[in-house]
């Protein structure tokens, strides 16, 4: 009964991805098996909405954002620094740090699967995106891509770029009621010290800092985005 539910809300192809992530992390509980399928979303400019009344979204600096309980550990926060990503949080009428979110251009490193992400001129990527556990049922969200559709206005930028794993049902249909589309679905399986690494090049990649990751070029996977 609870697998044909399963496949009931993700559809047969999005089951077995579920399944298999979590039929995998169940039998490599040392992390030497992983399964990722994700799909690709291109989020469009024109469908973000206002800001709400009340609201604000500005640009942290590593150190505004340490004074705050963040989900990001200090490691990470360093890490998505270093590499060039800007930090948006959004701010309720109080005054309260209710979310944040992690906006890049030019390339992104993914940190679950070893590939390099080319994001074409006129997109940014997204990532990281979180809200307070107690202020998601409030317009943190909304407000949270209303600043995101700012920052992207003072850049000339038409879209925004993330993955979400293909059975992520709640944030597959936030980013379709912004319009967003999927582009494609990329997969990558984890052997021990090895990646597969479905339609990305190169396929087959040894998992270590010196080896060089696998590559997708975004700009190719749908019109209107170059």
């Amino acid at each position: 009964m609870a697998a044909m539910h399963t496949i009931q809300m993700l559809g047969l192809i999005g089951a077995a991805s579920y399944l298999a992530a979590r039929g995998l992390q169940g039998v490599a509980r040392g992390g030497g098996l992983a399964w990722h399928r994700y799909a690709i979303l291109a989020q469009p400019r024109a469908g973000l909405p206002a800001m709400p009344r009340g609201y604000a979204v500005r640009e942290l600096a590593a150190a505004e954002l340490a004074g705050h309980p963040v989900d990001a550990a200090p490691a990470v926060q360093a890490e998505r620094f270093a590499a060039g990503l800007a930090c948006l949080g959004v701010f309720d009428p109080q005054g309260r740090l209710t979310g944040l979110v992690w906006l890049g251009q030019g390339t992104y490193l993914e940190d679950e699967v070893a590939v390099r992400f080319a994001i074409p001129p006129r997109c940014c990527w997204d990532t990281g995106l979180w809200i307070a556990p107690e202020h998601r049922m409030g317009r943190s969200f909304a407000a949270l891509w209303a600043g995101v559709g700012h920052w992207m206005d003072a850049r000339g930028l038409s879209h925004s770029l993330s993955r979400v794993a293909d059975y992520n049902l709640p944030a597959l249909a936030a980013h379709r009621r912004m319009g967003a589309r999927v582009l494609a679905h990329r997969s990558f399986l984890k052997v021990g010290g090895w990646q597969w690494a479905f339609a990305a090049r190169p396929r087959l990649v040894r998992l270590s800092p010196a080896t060089r990751p696998a590559e997708i070029d975004l700009g190719q996977l749908g019109a209107g985005l170059v």
